[in-house]
């Protein structure tokens, strides 16, 4: 009986040494490497479960590289989301610390530790402050909201607004404010409304962008591609929107995309009369000229201003949050066509939704 324990004791303490070993090569070659053919060193090359996380990963704009912050620069704050030793820093510790010596895309690592943890579980699903000090609390979205929002909080807008640079705005991957519906410049006198796909779907971002009911079909769309059409074949995800809403044939649902892209383009078209909106490097941003100041006096110009850049950094046309959008576009028209000298009738008018 006692060699039977032992011997048990002996296999135990094998199987941890060969785990622990496993664990170290694992991390050591696949943490800041974009190429996660490591992980097939220990995994089975036939476990389906990893090979459909990693087909759909290598599909995503995450894999593409196209989003590295290969500046690497010490004190950038653009590491945090740039770059997946920020990004796991910033999780962990609540800091980063560039330069780092590897620069890596967002890969599996970033968002899973599974040889710390033993699961597959997310690092992180605490709730985010967004930068208007609004709570993000949606699950495993949570983690997407750690960098897909706006970098700067509307309240900050005021009277005789001064812009340095005409890359000021809310930047890039406003997800989490338009889902959440804040953030925007909302106008005094003007009632707000919102959809409800924060609170309706299940875990928020993951809920739609990871689903996908064409299970291993490919892998262009849902899952870990975070895709939701596939632009070479038209495959899209509107058979999960249709859990919701069964007659859905697009995601331009009731003709939202179709509504908020006209109002979007008047809207621009209305900034662009009143100065504040200008062509740069082939997109329109605001128009502060080279080494020079844009002050714009009246802070609900600046804020009709910020409410373009915010919709279009969000990307869904709409679909994230569309009564709140919509009410951003028709308060921000209705002003600049009301109070604006020569801007009454510019653009398409648009009737302002009733409230």
């Amino acid at each position: 009986m006692k060699l039977l324990k032992l011997m048990a004791v002996l296999a135990v303490f094998a199987l941890l040494m060969t785990v622990a070993g496993c664990e170290r090569k694992v991390v050591n070659e696949g943490k800041d490497s974009n190429e996660l053919t490591s992980c097939f060193t220990c995994h089975a090359d036939n476990d389906s479960r990893l090979l459909q996380a990693k087909g759909e990963w290598q599909n995503s704009v995450h894999a593409s590289g196209n989003n590295i912050d290969y500046t690497n620069r010490g004190g950038s704050p653009c590491a945090k989301c740039h770059q997946h030793q920020g990004f796991v820093d910033f999780v962990t510790t609540g800091a980063i610390h560039p330069p780092y010596a590897n620069v890596a895309a967002i890969h599996c690592f970033t968002c899973h530790a599974p040889h710390s943890t033993g699961t597959l579980a997310l690092r992180t699903e605490a709730a985010v402050t967004l930068a208007n000090g609004v709570s993000f609390n949606h699950g495993a979205g949570n983690l997407c909201a750690n960098c897909h929002q706006a970098l700067m909080s509307v309240t900050t807008i005021t009277d005789d607004f001064m812009l340095t640079s005409n890359r000021w705005g809310p930047h890039h991957g406003t997800q989490a404010d338009m889902l959440q519906g804040t953030n925007g410049y909302e106008f005094a006198g003007y009632d707000y409304e919102y959809s409800g796909h924060a609170t309706d779907v299940e875990e928020a971002c993951a809920g739609c962008h990871m689903a996908n009911p064409i299970i291993h079909d490919g892998y262009k769309v849902g899952g870990h591609s975070f895709n939701m059409i596939d632009e070479e074949t038209g495959t899209d995800m509107v058979a999960y929107c249709n859990n919701c809403h069964p007659d859905a044939e697009s995601y331009d649902y009731e003709g939202v995309q179709t509504e908020v892209e006209e109002k979007l383009a008047t809207l621009q078209s209305l900034l662009i009369d009143a100065g504040v909106l200008a062509n740069f490097y082939g997109e329109y941003l605001p128009n502060v000229p080279t080494d020079d100041t844009l002050i714009i006096a009246d802070k609900n110009i600046a804020g009709a201003l910020y409410n373009y850049l915010l919709i279009e950094a969000d990307r869904s046309e709409g679909v994230h949050n569309a009564k709140y959008v919509i009410g951003l576009l028709d308060s921000s028209i209705e002003y600049l066509q009301t109070n604006l000298p020569g801007l009454a009738g510019r653009g398409e008018p648009l009737p302002v939704a009733a409230h």
